[in-house]
């Protein structure tokens, strides 16, 4: 077995971490475009080394191809990786060794468990197809460490974080320099969730963006009294109206992290902008054509590579979410490009019928603008498009007929406005579901195969 999980040496970055710690610190305001690109360049050429003499998969894929041109290399994705995954890793292990650790893991729910010395966790994505993340000690080691390097803290104090989510991992323990993370069960009764937090303390709340409000939910009305002074949301799409309500009720900075299995894409600066993470991935958003989308729309195709993950290279990987890049820069001066917006993945992508019989995409955002416009009184949301001509809406709480027929009209009105036929809309007075799959909340959704397709 190789177990070759040691110092990456072609990756002088990340040997020493206090040196690999500055560098991250000082890459995101001193870096230019040009820096930026000569350094993703640099590090590509180095993975993809790396993975054609160590994974036989990549070696394979690989074979009479310019390697020296990113936008040669094929595109990968999570089904074709985790097919391949016993010669896509370059540790020796097998697929099956693999999935049967991380399958025990999930029936035990010992998170603390590492297998020969790697942290494995599954991931079942949202729509239920597995997908597994491997980390060596030393991946560990320096995404921790560009985690603290980058993360805003709050001036004059140490960290003290509650991390709520579904699974842990030995990766999300911390407690070193003064620094404690402590990880909360987001499978636990809310009672018991709401217990460990007001126990923590916490100057820090982390979670999905939908286990936030329900601990805004908990604070209004007296259950929680733990004052965070900052809090971090990652897993689910946050919106500006979720936002809104975060800071307005626990009176703090809300900052995100964008991180997927395949990388940890972006974090929020002090300016409370989500930054992508330039010099731990290269992020490539492309148009239905494969050209680059414009900075300010959003992107029908969003590629990764990571630049530093050596366990399994992620290289070109297809994920399968709409981001929109924005123009401007950021007020902290970095070049670092700013997400403005992630409208979600792109089963969140509703589609209709023109009225010439093409087909035209309905982005996310047109509805829940048409949602949240329709009245002030609606606290949450959920919409279904099972087919072109039918749309359930799940809203709370239960109002008056007046409200449904304004959600009704307000959506007809996003569709007509592109030219498109009108869907049936079913309004439902009840909570929004969370995906089966995952555990996590989509607040849009289309339930029928992409007519494009």
């Amino acid at each position: 077995m190789n177990m070759n999980y040691g110092v990456w040496r072609t990756d002088p970055d990340t040997v020493l971490l206090p040196v690999w710690y500055l560098l991250v610190r000082r890459r995101l305001h001193q870096w230019t475009p040009a820096d930026i690109t000569h350094y993703q360049q640099q590090q590509i050429q180095r993975i993809v080394r790396y993975a054609r003499k160590y994974a036989p998969w990549y070696h394979d894929l690989y074979r009479d191809i310019d390697t020296t041109v990113l936008t040669e290399l094929p595109i990968t994705d999570k089904q074709r990786l985790m097919d391949n995954l016993t010669r896509a890793n370059t540790l020796g292990l097998t697929r099956k060794e693999i999935f049967d650790f991380c399958l025990e893991v999930e029936q035990t729910r010992d998170f603390s468990r590492r297998y020969q010395g790697l942290n494995i966790g599954m991931s079942s994505g949202t729509s239920g197809n597995r997908g597994v993340e491997i980390t060596t000690p030393r991946e560990e080691r320096y995404l921790r460490t560009a985690f603290l390097a980058r993360f805003p803290f709050i001036p004059g104090e140490k960290l003290n974080l509650a991390f709520i989510l579904r699974v842990s991992t030995p990766a999300f323990s911390l407690n070193r320099f003064g620094h404690r993370l402590t990880y909360v069960d987001q499978l636990q009764p809310m009672d018991a969730i709401v217990s460990q937090v007001q126990r923590i303390q916490p100057n820090v709340i982390s979670g999905p963006a939908s286990l936030l409000l329900q601990l805004a939910r908990q604070r209004r009305e007296g259950r929680l009294t733990t004052t965070p002074k900052r809090l971090i949301s990652y897993a689910e799409v946050l919106t500006p109206e979720d936002r809104k309500v975060l800071r307005d009720t626990f009176g703090a900075e809300v900052h995100e992290i964008y991180k997927a299995t395949e990388g940890a894409i972006g974090m929020s600066c002090a300016q409370g902008s989500l930054h992508i993470n330039e010099d731990l991935v290269a992020v490539e958003t492309l148009d239905r054509d494969g050209s680059p989308t414009p900075a300010g729309q959003p992107c029908r195709q969003m590629l990764v590579t990571d630049l530093h993950k050596t366990s399994v290279p992620i290289i070109r990987y297809a994920l399968n979410d709409i981001i929109t890049i924005s123009p401007d820069r950021c007020a902290c001066g970095s070049a670092f490009r700013v997400i403005s917006q992630i409208q979600g993945r792109g089963d969140d992508l509703l589609w209709a019928r023109t009225h010439n019989r093409t087909w035209h995409p309905i982005f996310p955002d047109f509805i829940r603008r048409a949602i949240i416009s329709a009245s002030d009184r609606i606290e949450s949301y959920q919409v279904i498009q099972e087919s072109p001509d039918e749309m359930t809406i799940r809203l709370m709480p239960a109002l008056d007929q007046t409200v449904a027929d304004a959600v009704t009209q307000r959506i007809r009105d996003v569709f007509e406005k592109l030219d498109c036929v009108p869907p049936a809309v079913t309004i439902e007075w009840q909570p929004p579901e969370p995906n089966k799959n995952s555990g996590k909340l989509i607040r849009i959704h289309r339930a029928f195969a992409d007519p494009t397709q």
